[in-house]
């Protein structure tokens, strides 16, 4: 036996034998019934054989429904009110209901008609932690648990108390919003902000166990040494030649784990893409037009025409939150594609090995070039993204403001204004 170590520096590494992972269906379990309840997931959670199963609600599917029809019936009937607004002004505010209601739709329907896709990104979640867990490879689900409700309670009170802002100074300051109105244009970015939430959420646990993956690979790569398959008080960190045979159980393993974590990946794209693309444009347009209300505020603000300290601040505070949301979602997509680059470059250093024979090496089959997250291929959520928005904000912007110079606008005419809501009054008939 020692001649098959021969040339080799044997590291036993005293671990622990391996254990049952800590369960990560209650956490997925706990993430979905803390969105469900806001109707971004329309499902019941089912037990089969221990393991939870979600199905349709039916229940639930209506009262969506519900919502997502009334919801459009108010954006219908904004177009029968005769706005105290500029033109200019009125249109943009039409612009951002119109996005919002779009977002809103994409964050409520796709849920309805992904159930499958949420069954199998439970499953590929607990086969890649069973894997990682045969290397002792443990997640701290707990502290993911902590860490999430935290975001998710800040999120709320975020939103809380920006709807009490927002109330008091178009309810309470203006008295013209009629209340449905002022509920209906606040509704869509509440929802489908938190449809954002939960999708940072995921793909933040598809880069924490690539974060493990490369980690893991990184040790074997300096550590080539045999892993005694078992429950052994010792465990070595990788595999060595075997009468020039390559031990290929650990690499059959770290290659599920790459396959199940691709396909994870591929079926977040799937579920998300259509929330990122109307929820992205959406966000583009409400950001657009705060900035253009900003300007108005500070270049032409005038007190009898909507503007007010308090106008201005609801602006600014929209602005935060629409930004919190577009740089959030870019940050952790850009994240996972840093670290799945640099698990194939890991993977094609262990195709290969310095010094070793095509017979003796390791093959890993090209998966991909990198993980990547789309909104359905019209454009990739990234930090060139990001570019090209601030770009076309900066163009949109100042068509706006070009516009406004052109167009005359009545004195008695309200200028700025948070979508529209304040200085409106109904059509007399």
């Amino acid at each position: 036996m020692h001649k098959w170590f021969s040339k080799r520096t044997i590291q036993l590494v005293n671990r622990p034998p391996p254990s049952q992972p800590e369960d990560f269906s209650d956490l997925f379990v706990l993430v979905l019934k803390c969105f469900r309840q806001f109707g971004l997931s329309t499902v019941q959670v089912t037990a089969v054989k221990g393991q939870p199963k979600f199905v349709t609600s039916r229940g639930l599917v209506v009262l969506v429904a519900f919502v997502l029809v009334v919801t459009w019936a108010a954006l219908v009937g904004s177009f029968f009110l005769q706005y105290n607004t500029a033109m200019i002004t009125g249109i943009a505010n039409h612009i951002q209901f119109i996005t919002n209601v779009v977002a809103l739709t994409a964050a409520l329907v796709v849920p309805m008609f992904k159930v499958e896709e949420l069954n199998e990104m439970l499953v590929d979640f607990c086969v890649i932690d069973a894997e990682l867990n045969y290397f002792n490879v443990k997640l701290p689900h707990w502290q993911h648990k902590s860490s999430f409700m935290r975001c998710y309670v800040v999120h709320l009170l975020f939103l809380i108390i920006t709807a009490s802002f927002d109330g008091y100074v178009l309810l309470i300051m203006s008295k013209e919003t009629p209340l449905w109105l002022w509920f209906f244009h606040l509704l869509p970015f509440a929802l489908y902000s938190l449809a954002f939430m939960n999708a940072f959420t995921m793909i933040r646990w598809v880069k924490i166990r690539i974060q493990h993956v490369n980690m893991l690979i990184e040790q074997y790569q300096k550590f080539p040494l045999f892993d005694e398959v078992g429950r052994s008080k010792f465990r070595l960190t990788s595999v060595v030649m075997m009468n020039g045979v390559e031990e290929s159980s650990i690499n059959n393993r770290i290659l599920m784990i790459v396959s199940r974590t691709i396909d994870l990946a591929t079926r977040l794209e799937s579920y998300n893409g259509l929330l990122f693309l109307f929820g992205y444009l959406a966000l583009f347009c409400v950001t657009t037009i705060q900035v253009y209300y900003c300007y108005l505020h500070v270049f032409v603000g005038i007190s009898g025409q909507g503007f007010s300290v308090y106008s201005f601040v609801l602006s600014l505070v929209i602005i935060v939150g629409n930004l919190v949301a577009i740089l959030s979602i870019p940050y952790i997509c850009e994240q996972v594609g840093n670290e799945s680059k640099k698990l194939l470059s890991y993977l094609s250093k262990l195709s290969m090995r310095y010094g070793q024979s095509v017979q003796s090496s390791v093959w890993f089959p090209n998966l991909i070039s990198s993980v990547k997250f789309s909104a359905l291929g019209f454009f990739n959520i990234n930090y060139n993204m990001l570019s090209s928005f601030f770009a076309a904000l900066i163009t949109y912007l100042i068509i706006f403001i070009q516009f406004n110079s052109i167009v005359t606008n009545d004195e008695k005419t309200g200028q700025a204004t948070r979508s529209g809501k304040a200085n409106l009054r109904p059509t007399e008939f």
